[in-house]
């Protein structure tokens, strides 16, 4: 199979398993439209008045009595469809049903019976099918012989007029002629067979098949309309959630946020990992941070990662449990690490370490405490770990973090072996962000990226931000995953190829051996 057939069958299969994706993500509204679907269906027919049909089956010969006895072929015999339409009309008559309404005393007129009744000619025969439908079998059992019988009636009367026709007509030809014309014994011995006929009218038209009342309605079952429902719904459903995901702008992949930001994703975090509010409540889940601490490692071998700003698009993609939980994986492994709060506007880190959030990087900035006062172990057993809080919220934070004070307390952090994370506000809704993009003192940035909650539109924007500014983006942590395992393995395992790839990359563009590499890693 050459390339292009290959490269096909890989598109074929994604988009295979985005439909899927999609369908699993929307699933209740899936569920919610068949059951919708099937219950309204069934409903219907529950509630529907039931309609029997009975078919009664009368055989017909073409041709008139009258014609046969003076030995006249008809004129219709090469058409035998118009012949069969012909008699189709008969039987539906308003003449034939007023006949019918009559033999069975019926107050219904002849429009409603004919309403009830419906006549077919069956296809490569002279037969007609007498389908009566009425809500009751013995009914339509009645109903659909009494047609039969009245058409034969009808049929009859008419063969005895048209015989008492060609009789007055025989008899006027027969007075005209004069005595010894020999042509008056032919026509006398036709008005004899004439009225030989009469005893024999009616026997062109026969009851083949009489009806009886039909066991079960007529039309579907319950069967088959649940099975129609749930074709139906799930048309209905899937319709449905492929309009919502076309119109759905949220990115849904890791592929999409790394296509997107033209980063590579170096670590997935499952939402596991966000489940506990506080620090040492996720010790046990910090699997997915020590992966993206390798990443990190490696990445560190081609660039200066000693200080690292964590920033997402949009607030709620969880940037700051990102910051807080690779700090503390960094500090396990002996590693000075130093984590700072600089989102001035919503800080939390009271929250995630049980801080006093009155004293922090505010407190320092307006000359109400020293830097080493206020950088606290908020984790007894982890005491590389110092924690500096943002402090009182200011009312000018873009203009503080742009100050060169900052600046100056974040290079002063940073020391030899040691790692100064920066917890930052989004790009997208305020400046802050932004202005610690052009700080010099900051190394790189690490961006955190949300499946089903960051638009396309954002993230765009968000990398529009990044290219404007010097600090550099060194890779993407992907956030929202789903859970597959305790430890969300099976996100990490889905995540494999791409890390594996961008690790690779990064070590490549280094140049160096793998022994090489192994003695710089400081992580």
């Amino acid at each position: 199979m050459n390339l292009p057939d290959r490269l096909g069958r890989v598109r074929e299969g994604e988009s295979l398993s985005s439909a899927l994706e999609s369908v699993r993500r929307r699933w209740p509204i899936v569920v919610g439209v068949v059951i919708a679907s099937v219950a309204v269906l069934v409903g219907s027919y529950e509630h529907k008045a039931k309609s029997y049909a009975a078919t009664a089956s009368v055989a017909f010969q073409s041709g008139t009595l009258s014609d046969s006895a003076l030995g006249v072929t008809p004129g219709s015999s090469g058409e035998p469809q118009r012949e069969a339409d012909t008699e189709v009309l008969i039987a539906h008559s308003p003449e034939v049903a007023l006949a019918v309404s009559r033999q069975l005393h019926l107050q219904a007129g002849p429009s409603e019976l004919l309403g009830e009744v419906k006549v077919e000619a069956a296809p490569n025969a002279d037969v007609l099918n007498m389908i009566a439908t009425t809500g009751s079998p013995p009914d339509s059992a009645r109903l659909a012989n009494a047609f039969a019988e009245q058409y034969i009636s009808f049929r009859a009367q008419s063969q005895l007029a048209g015989i008492a026709t060609a009789q007055s007509n025989l008899q006027k030809q027969i007075a005209a002629l004069p005595a010894g014309s020999p042509e008056r014994p032919v026509l006398e011995q036709s008005l004899q067979h004439l009225g030989g006929l009469r005893a024999v009218a009616g026997g062109g038209a026969n009851v083949i098949g009489r009806a009886t009342p039909p066991a079960s309605p007529s039309g579907i079952g319950l069967s088959a309309t649940a099975a129609i429902g749930l074709l139906v719904g799930l048309a209905i459903a899937f319709s449905l959630v492929f309009l919502l995901e076309s119109l759905d702008r949220r990115v849904k992949s890791i592929e999409e946020l790394e296509s997107e930001y033209r980063l590579a994703a170096l670590a997935a975090i499952p939402q596991s990992a966000f489940r506990a509010p506080r620090a040492e409540q996720r010790t046990e889940l910090l699997e997915p941070y020590r992966i993206l601490r390798s990443a990190l490692d490696f990445a560190a071998v081609t660039r200066r990662l000693d200080t690292l700003m964590v920033t997402s698009a949009v607030a709620g993609e969880g940037k700051t449990t990102v910051a807080v939980d690779l700090a503390h994986a960094v500090a396990l492994t002996g590693r000075r690490t130093v984590l700072v709060e600089l989102d001035l506007r919503r800080p939390t880190f009271a929250e995630h370490f049980g801080l006093d959030p009155a004293d922090g990087l505010t407190t320092v900035l307006t000359g109400g405490g020293q830097l080493e006062e206020l950088l606290v172990e908020p984790l007894a057993d982890v005491p590389n770990l110092l924690v500096l809080p943002a402090g009182r919220l200011p009312h000018n934070p873009a203009e503080l973090l742009g100050s060169p004070r900052v600046a100056e307390i974040i290079s002063g952090l940073t020391a030899s072996e040691g790692i100064v994370i920066i917890d930052a506000p989004p790009l997208n809704p305020v400046a802050d962000a932004q202005v610690l993009l052009s700080d010099q003192a900051i190394d790189a940035a690490l961006l955190v990226g949300r499946i089903g909650r960051t638009t396309r539109d954002e993230v765009r924007r968000a990398r529009a931000i990044l290219d404007r500014h010097i600090v550099e983006p060194v890779g993407l942590v992907v956030t929202g995953i789903r859970d597959s395992g305790r430890y969300g393995y099976g996100a990490y395992e889905g995540a494999a190829p791409t890390l594996r790839t961008s690790i690779e990359a990064l070590v490549g563009r280094a140049g160096v051996s793998s022994s090489t590499e192994s003695r710089r890693l400081h992580l």
